[in-house]
């Protein structure tokens, strides 16, 4: 029977991978979304190439008639019958596939941090099926929009299991396995990760907290940019002078960058990346902290899942960084 996997980051994709090696998979077919983003995209099938999917649908999601996409993707899927559906997020569409598809397990991917989001939202209080416009206008077309299934996990995270899900833990051992024995520890540099430059108010405070760092630590601080940074904020990044200060960009997500380079990061800094998650499971010597954005300084848009973030952060025993 085939098994199916939708994922629209590259960390869902990852994911998508492990899950496949976890459960001993085959008969994979794989659904990539892609927005707007060129690195996204670019990374997402740089993926495809570490493992043989037996069909890849291509869905680009920020062009177009989205409903349309989705709907027809829908009829396509729904033709088989498929025994694991791993999705990596519950959001509209997501949740329409899994409505529309016959299955025998439904699994949700870790996409960093927000996994903890749907697990307190929909999953710990069972609110699948709460719609709203979007979601009855699938109506329209014959299809189904309640959710019968249990939303299982496979997960990074120490969650419980609720109404009769399962929890399967995510360790990362087929990534772990395959590219960690020959890492070398890198004792002498501090790995910045960069954030969209949407979530301050002024990018001057960005550009200040990084020179801040370089001072502090006095040692090399390699910044990562997010995939998703504005020219305005790579301009104030790559003005900052100090021969400490190395801005490297990659073409793959940072996780993987670290295991393919046979590198094993020791300290990694960064405001609420998801990334500091991720990485500190895979590389658990590693010393992860992240910086708290002032209050005054947060676009109000997302200080709300900003406060989630630093939120897990904490329960999660990692460090708070005083600049």
């Amino acid at each position: 029977m085939k098994n199916l996997f939708v994922a629209r980051s590259p960390l869902q994709v990852i994911n998508a991978i492990e899950a496949v090696k976890h459960f001993k998979l085959t008969n994979n077919t794989l659904v990539l979304i892609y927005n707007r983003s060129t690195a996204n995209t670019k990374q997402m099938r740089f993926l495809l190439s570490l493992l043989e999917w037996e069909e890849v649908i291509h869905i680009e999601d920020g062009y177009g008639s989205k409903i349309l996409k989705y709907v027809n993707l829908i009829k396509k899927l729904r033709k088989e019958r498929f025994n694991y559906i791993f999705v990596g997020e519950l959001g509209v569409s997501y949740k329409m596939i899994i409505a529309n598809i016959k299955k025998e397990k439904v699994f949700l991917m870790d996409d960093g941090t927000a996994t903890i989001v749907y697990y307190n939202t929909f999953i710990k209080q069972d609110r699948y099926n709460k719609y709203n416009f979007k979601e009855l206008r699938f109506l329209l077309f014959g299809l189904k929009i309640k959710i019968r299934d249990k939303i299982n996990l496979f997960t990074y995270f120490d969650l419980a299991p609720v109404h009769g899900n399962e929890v399967i833990k995510n360790n990362l051992a087929y990534f772990k396995r395959k590219y960690l024995s020959n890492a070398i520890k890198e004792n002498d540099i501090v790995y910045f990760i960069g954030q969209p430059a949407d979530i301050f108010m002024d990018i001057d405070v960005y550009k200040k907290d990084i020179e801040a760092l370089i001072k502090k630590f006095n040692k090399k601080i390699v910044y990562i940019p997010h995939r998703l940074e504005v020219y305005k904020q790579q301009e104030a990044i790559n003005s900052i002078e100090s021969d400490l200060f190395e801005v490297k960009k990659l073409d793959v997500p940072i996780e993987l960058y670290f295991l393919q380079s046979d590198v094993y990061p020791m300290h990694i800094v960064s405001y609420y990346s998801t990334a500091l998650v991720t990485l500190k499971f895979l590389f658990d010597m590693c010393i992860n902290e992240y910086i708290i954005v002032p209050k005054n300084s947060i676009n109000e848009k997302r200080y709300e899942g900003i406060e989630s973030c630093y939120s897990i952060f904490k329960e999660s025993g990692m460090h708070q960084l005083q600049i």
